[in-house]
């Protein structure tokens, strides 16, 4: 090896008659780069967009949502939560109401401006222990404690952002609730329209959030959506391990009874999250196909290198060196491209996705559900990369390096 990696060593310097070969080792080197460059920021964004689902379906929501498919409803509303706080592993427990509504606000010229939403009903003193609301409240989290309106007042909600934007809403500005009542049918559609003033702001940073949901008071909605005085819809559960929480959302069905139902975050948004995992394992195959070219410029350097070396390489035969040890010249010459293209590509690769994470880049929210481009680097991405093309390098090398060992010393002397 000392010996193939020294005559290696020698071939990499450039000859003056080689210039054209050496100019084609820098365009391999520069596409191996590129190729590890793209595709170690692809996977880390890629992470990114991973742990900003989660982020927004385990840290903003419930990690389990009880419902109950009984006639009556959840008509033990107290019971039912004991129950559920009494399940280990569970560390905090919260009713709600969930409702489709259309609000609305009035302009001075002009129709009101109208926009679909989800109406959430909370308990105020309880919602903190399922999800961070107080904390994504503007102006603070003491808008929290306004959702209470005293008697006779006109009941308060809090708008997400977005959604406030577009109705061009304030704080203490009216708007307009409209929920459907009673049987709904083709020919007969009923609906009571509420006023409400604005409490406050809901700022998630998920922007299909903050662009549809509005709160209300629970005991607001009960009396707006029909519900009994102490009833609710759903249940929101928080689990101190979130990947425990499909066991423990079944032992909750065993104990609550056959009447109810517990989904968990992964059981509900099962769908995004396989989409996002089969995302990343396509990218990675399809932006590896730009270091795959790049592996066969090396097929195609190596080759020429043959051709342009083919005298010095029978000397070698004709001196002792044995096929093995010439094979291993031409290897090591390609894994040398190989080598370099990798190590720049993973350090541009890393210092652009550092970049990401500190300064950046706004996207819109609208389309991608996030105002950043999200990069979460992970190492084991870049070694996996980093792995992946020396091993298409070395692949790309045999072809080539077989060939060298195989020629005819006495040949090539005699007729060079």
């Amino acid at each position: 090896m000392g010996v193939s990696r020294y005559i290696a060593q020698r071939y990499q310097r450039s000859r003056r008659r080689s210039r054209a070969l050496s100019r084609v080792s820098v365009i391999a080197i520069v596409g191996i780069t590129v190729g590890v460059l793209v595709l170690d920021v692809t996977l880390a964004v890629m992470n990114g967009f991973h742990a900003e689902l989660q982020r927004s379906f385990v840290d903003t929501m419930p990690m389990i949502t009880v419902a109950c498919h009984a006639p009556e409803g959840l008509s033990d509303l107290e019971q039912v939560i004991a129950t559920i706080g009494a399940e280990p592993g569970v560390v905090g427990v919260s009713p709600s109401i969930r409702q489709e509504v259309v609000i609305s606000k009035k302009r001075l010229f002009g129709p009101p401006i109208s926009r679909g939403a989800i109406t959430w009903g909370i308990d105020p003193r309880r919602v903190d222990s399922v999800q961070p609301f107080s904390r994504q409240l503007w102006p603070g989290p003491e808008v929290r404690d306004r959702l209470r309106a005293g008697a006779g007042q006109t009941p308060r909600l809090v708008l997400g952002r977005e959604l406030a934007l577009d109705l061009y809403a304030g704080l203490e500005d009216t708007v307009l609730v409209t929920a459907p009542r009673g049987e709904i049918g083709l020919g007969d559609l009923k609906a009571e329209t509420r006023p409400f003033l604005v409490a406050g702001f809901l700022d998630s940073g998920m922007y299909e959030f903050d662009s549809r949901f509005v709160y209300l008071d629970l005991q607001d909605a009960r009396g707006f959506f029909g519900y009994e005085d102490r009833g609710a819809g759903l249940i929101g559960v928080r689990v101190a391990d979130m990947m425990q929480a499909a066991a423990i959302a079944d032992s909750l069905v065993v104990r609550l009874g056959a009447d109810y139902s517990a989904v968990d975050w992964m059981e509900l948004n099962s769908t995004i999250f396989r989409w996002v995992r089969l995302e990343k394992i396509l990218m990675f195959l399809l932006v590896g196909l730009v270091i795959l070219v790049a592996a066969f410029n090396i097929i195609g350097i190596l080759t020429m290198m043959v051709g342009e070396r083919g005298r010095e390489v029978g000397i070698l035969l004709a001196m002792g060196a044995s096929p093995g040890q010439v094979k291993r010249v031409f290897m090591l010459n390609g894994l040398w491209l190989g080598f370099w293209g990798t190590a720049a590509g993973s350090v541009l690769g890393w210092g652009l996705c550092q970049y990401l994470v500190r300064f950046g880049i706004a996207i819109p929210g609208d389309v991608y559900f996030v105002d950043h481009l999200p990069c979460i680097p992970q190492t084991l991405d870049f070694l996996v990369v980093a792995l992946a093309a020396m091993a298409l390098t070395l692949v790309s090398t045999l072809v080539p390096s077989h060939e060298a060992s195989r020629l005819d010393p006495m040949a090539i002397i005699r007729y060079t």
